[in-house]
């Protein structure tokens, strides 16, 4: 495996995290975000004092908010996992490394952890429609 496919191979996978996060923008954030400004609108009409005001523009603002943490720690979440595949991959593919270590053995590690993290990025793009999924169920 060479530098050029694992490159490859990561731009794949942003390219399909770029997708589902625009996605989630046009078929989630963007109703829920026309909800809390229609609300919001609302509030200018329909209170007296400006501690009113607040209350209401508030809680107008509060599904928003959750809805993006939620979408945030979906995707934090599922970045987290990648990692830690690509950890693993780098983890094994050093563990007989020695200092004394030939070179041919550094390039087969090289390539251990190429082929490994190739691996984990196709994984994980295997992933993203449950993501997806999940998200605009949650």
């Amino acid at each position: 495996m060479t530098e050029a496919q694992f490159q490859q191979a990561v731009n794949s996978l942003q390219r399909a995290v770029n997708s589902v996060q625009d996605a989630l923008e046009n078929k989630l954030l963007r109703k829920v975000q026309k909800d809390t400004f229609l609300c919001s609108a609302k509030c200018c009409d329909t209170t007296s004092t400006r501690q009113d005001l607040q209350q209401c523009l508030s809680a107008c603002a509060q599904p928003l908010m959750e809805t993006e943490q939620r979408v945030k720690v979906q995707f934090e979440e599922f970045q987290l996992r990648h990692q830690r595949c690509i950890q693993r991959c780098q983890d094994v593919a050093v563990e007989n490394l020695t200092p004394s270590s030939s070179e041919r053995d550094r390039e087969r590690a090289g390539e251990k952890l190429r082929k490994c993290a190739i691996e984990c990025c196709t994984s994980y793009e295997k992933q993203i429609p449950q993501l997806q999924k999940n998200i605009m169920n949650s």
